[in-house]
């Protein structure tokens, strides 16, 4: 919108296309309710105040008024929903901008897989800003589906020039401090444009941080203590608060937060299933947690908003003011954060937590399915490790709330000259088989996931997404995997040599091409197999990390077990 339009109605002379009447107005820059109207003209908010003239009436009914909350770094795949499906969860809570990392399905498509997340969200009633993934593959130990590179990078950051406005996290900080080339490049690239570097550093501390800060990597969202969230924001890192679905970070880290520092943190979900997004919420989710924790709602409320919208430039966003886009919330109490309704670009789009506004944008033909499968031959015998006397195993060990694993060395079950699953021990079979190709399968051993029979698989794995199948029963696992890859991707629970739940992931073998309603139904159903198979856990969204070779400590990819430490392959027998 054009300064002239806006003009005339912010001094009174024209009439606005909007207002909203009968606000209490939350001033994120004071801290102060104001009583006042809005006027709305486009997509922009043109004036606060006595405004009365206008072609619409919104009354605010005496409600307060918040900026639309922003998800400073979210991965749109990891909800299993194709962009506009997730803009129909996320918008009813609230949330009006996200800035998404498609580094999913860039590992499974490469140029094309963005290409898809910037068109298919073109037009729609969310702002989805992107940052060009930085791990393309994302590690040399695996089988990745594309690369994306430099010159990749420099076609698509040219290509769209306004919504690209970051580097994608950069998860591979072995290889900032060993001065790898061609990552240091594409920080240049980015740098050079004057986009965000968006960190990925967990557990960094002292001299190794400084240098990983030396890159220009000016956030973090992967940290779990206190101190390392104030040691980060002390040396000038802007810290995502993370509460996703499997790694839970806000009640770790909110003690972090007070009056003088809290302009360096924001809010994140980084991934979280439909089901949590519906039944909790999303960031609105956050900002609550945070107030009921002891965080004043007005800080509360800058995390969700102006924070994130100042730290990544996004100059008309993150607040209720003149010349700002026309995205808020009306809330009847701020610290409950009961949203009544939902205004994007100065239209009503959701009311009580139901959208009442189409999700319509300008790809008018989303495709249904995306990419394909190439899987090596599965059998129970390929399943097989055979045993060796005295010997202890590497196991993959998972606490509920974190994505960190440590590394277990057990004496293991052995029947018939083999390992096999000891769910006394709460110990899985776990696999990962490369999808792209169709050229590497390994083995492993799992620990908390709780499984008491049967089997899961998925094709959701961070950050190649080859198919990981987890299970107590060697042929489950082996039905689970194939069921996944017949299905052009996604989840399986199997028991008894039987298919129990399951949703297809067809789009990229990453999202589903369903409704997000019939989504969530299928996911309550996957849940339900889950707790016929002894478990309650977050197994899907744990076994979507097992792959991950730069979270300590000990991973499984498509090519073998990963120390991440030690940036190395090492073997499952430790002894």
């Amino acid at each position: 919108m054009k300064i002239r339009d806006l003009v005339p109605t912010a001094l009174g002379d024209a009439p606005a296309d909007a207002i909203v009447k009968n606000a209490r107005i939350l001033d994120v820059f004071t801290g102060e309710i104001e009583h006042a109207n809005i006027a709305i003209q486009g997509k922009r908010i043109a004036g606060i105040g006595d405004y009365t003239q206008a072609g619409r009436v919104i009354d605010a009914g005496g409600r307060i008024v918040l900026p639309g909350f922003i998800d400073a770094h979210v991965h749109i795949e990891s909800s299993m929903l194709v962009p506009r499906q997730m803009a129909r969860a996320v918008l009813s809570r609230g949330t009006t901008t996200l800035v998404a990392d498609p580094h999913e399905i860039a590992n499974v498509l490469g140029t094309a897989g963005v290409e898809y997340m910037i068109r298919s969200t073109e037009g729609i009633p969310l702002d989805v800003y992107i940052g060009v993934p930085s791990a393309v593959p994302a590690t040399r130990f695996e089988t990745s589906g594309a690369t994306l590179g430099t010159d990749d990078m420099i076609g698509l950051v040219d290509r769209y020039p306004s919504r690209i406005i970051a580097l994608g996290e950069v998860m591979n900080y072995p290889a900032v401090l060993g001065l790898d080339r061609e990552l240091l490049t594409k920080i240049e690239i980015l740098r050079s444009r004057h986009k965000r570097i968006d960190g990925h550093a967990p557990g960094l501390s002292g001299k190794r941080l400084n240098a990983y800060l030396c890159a220009f990597i000016r956030s973090d969202h992967e940290c779990t203590t206190e101190a390392e969230a104030l040691e980060k924001v002390r040396r000038g890192m802007h810290v995502f608060i993370r509460e996703g679905s499997a790694a839970r970070n806000l009640d770790a880290l909110i003690g972090a937060v007070n009056e003088r520092n809290h302009g360096s943190f924001s809010f994140c979900t980084d991934d979280r299933d439909p089901l949590e997004i519906l039944d909790e919420g999303h960031i609105d989710h956050l900002v609550r947690r945070a107030i009921a924790r002891g965080v004043d709602p007005v800080i509360a409320v800058r995390m969700a908003t102006l924070n994130p919208a100042r730290h990544f430039g996004l100059r008309s966003m993150g607040a209720v003011a003149p010349g700002y886009k026309a995205d808020f919330l009306l809330v009847d109490d701020l610290e409950a954060l009961s949203i009544h309704a939902v205004v994007k670009n100065g239209r009503v789009v959701a009311e009580r937590g139901e959208m009442v506004a189409p999700i319509e944008g300008d790809l008018r033909d989303e495709p249904g399915a995306l990419g394909s499968f190439r899987m090596p031959p599965l059998s129970v015998e390929a399943l097989r490790i055979p045993a060796r006397a005295g010997g202890t195993v590497r196991v993959i060990q998972f606490s509920e709330g974190s994505l960190i694993t440590a590394a277990r060395e057990v004496t293991p079950k052995v029947e018939a000259g083999a390992v096999v699953a000891d769910p006394g021990r709460d110990l899985a079979k776990v696999i990962v088989a490369d999808r792209h190709r169709g050229e590497h399968l390994s083995v492993g051993l799992i620990g908390g996931l709780g499984l008491a029979r049967g089997a899961v698989a998925t094709s959701v794995g961070h950050d190649a997404h080859n198919v990981c199948a987890a299970g107590v029963d060697d042929a489950d696992m082996v039905l689970a995997a194939q069921t996944v890859a017949a299905s052009g991707g996604g989840l399986a629970v199997v028991a008894g040599g039987e298919v129990i739940a399951s949703l297809a992931l067809p789009v990229a073998g990453l999202m589903s091409n369903l409704e997000l309603y019939e989504v969530a139904a299928r996911l309550r159903a996957i849940r339900a197999a889950l707790r016929v198979c002894g478990t309650d856990r977050e197994v899907f969204m744990t076994l979507s990390f097992v792959q991950l070779a730069v979270i300590p400590s000990l991973r499984l990819t498509d090519q073998g077990l990963v120390d991440v430490e030690a940036q190395r392959f090492v073997d499952l027998w430790a002894s």
